[in-house]
């Protein structure tokens, strides 16, 4: 059987890294299968690697534009499929083809569409791309054979509209233990905190978007002025993707004098992420729309203590390896975040429990199971 891969909408965070590693993983498993990866140029060199049965194929496309992605999926990558001589095609960002020929396997990773208040906020122009993407989802899941969601979450947000999926599948991404594992050593963590200038600090490893939900957490750590630590830092992992969000929160962390204080070290390389999740006093996720979460995962295989928002799917994953809050309410945020370093014996239960529940993450099960997916279909 020959698969093609369509990679083209993997442009940064957990896309990119569920990619890569579903092809790593697939790759050791002994098939008779071709596997045919349809990537940018760019794409190319992240996800490449030589391998007898895995050939990839590079195109010159504006994969940052959205629109002219999704031109170039519908009006010329069918033909591109008959080609090839493909047998299913698996689209990991949302949308297919609508008149291609080959089974289609579709994953839905963005559920912003689906989620009404995120979008009552937007402006015009966002509004019309969310309500496209939303569209050409529910069009792709309705041609698909098969449809895979990384978490029961993305599943329930998507059949919202009443499009009940008979031919759904759950697979969680996994972890790469190789890389994010407990026990990171001690003198590499210290030249990593001297590389950035950190100490003790709290961390929250996410692009910045709206929906992630930075500002709230900015609120409460500014809320526990006087009540912790003065040394203690609030630091930011991530590429910005919102300008304006973060010129806002730019603002009021300088009106309140907190620029020592929190920190924005930008996008870092994906190697040195062990090092911040195991050097971090606790890992807070705020975010209140998410498929998967993966920055959670890979924190808890490093043994990070973690405080998560209590909406779905962060309880999905994280089970009883987090403390909860309610990530709208800024003095809630703080009240955990209070308690919790305060509460050296809590720390010490949620470590262990990050750790336990981490083991339940891998990628080779994530590959195992969505192979069998693309071999239930003919």
């Amino acid at each position: 059987m020959k698969i093609a891969i369509n990679t083209t909408s993997a442009v940064a965070g957990g896309g990119v890294t569920y990619i890569k590693n579903l092809l790593t993983y697939l790759s050791k498993i002994n098939t008779h299968h071709q596997f045919l990866i349809l990537t940018t140029l760019k794409g190319k060199d992240v996800f490449y690697f030589q391998h007898p049965d895995f050939t990839f194929l590079s195109f010159r496309m504006a994969s940052g534009n959205p629109l002219l992605r999704i031109l170039w999926e519908q009006l010329i990558l069918p033909f591109i499929l008959k080609k090839e001589g493909v047998d299913v095609l698996f689209s990991p960002g949302n949308i297919c083809p609508l008149f291609s020929k080959p089974p289609n396997v579709i994953m839905v990773q963005n559920i912003e569409p689906f989620n009404d208040d995120l979008s009552s906020g937007r402006g015009l122009t966002q509004r019309i791309r969310l309500k496209l993407l939303k569209l050409l989802t529910m069009l792709s899941i309705k041609k698909a054979q098969r449809v895979i969601f990384p978490s029961m979450k993305a599943r329930t947000l998507t059949e919202k509209p009443g499009t009940l999926m008979h031919h759904a599948e759950v697979i969680h991404h996994g972890i790469d233990k190789r890389i994010f594992h407990p026990g990171i050593e001690d003198n590499i963590s210290l030249q990593f905190k001297k590389k950035y200038g950190l100490d003790k600090f709290i961390l929250y490893v996410s692009h910045i978007q709206r929906y992630k939900n930075f500002f709230e957490l900015i609120k409460a750590f500014v809320l526990l002025k006087d009540k912790i630590d003065g040394d203690i830092q609030l630091v930011f992992a991530g590429r910005c993707f919102d300008e304006e969000y973060y010129e806002e929160m730019q603002d009021f962390i300088r009106k309140h004098r907190y620029e020592g204080r929190i920190i924005f070290l930008g996008s870092i390389p994906y190697e040195e992420l062990p090092y911040l999740y195991s050097s971090c006093m606790i890992f807070v996720y705020p975010s209140i729309c998410e498929s998967f979460g993966m920055t959670l995962v890979e924190a808890m295989a490093c043994g990070a203590p973690i405080l998560a928002s209590k909406v779905e799917p962060m309880v999905e994953i994280c089970a009883d390896a987090a403390n909860y809050f309610d990530p709208m309410d800024p003095n809630a945020i703080a009240d955990v975040i209070f308690k919790t370093l305060m509460d050296k014996n809590l720390i010490s239960t949620l470590k262990i429990n990050s750790l336990t529940r981490a083991k339940d993450f891998s990628w080779e099960n994530t590959a195992k199971n969505t192979l069998k997916v693309f071999e239930s279909i003919l």
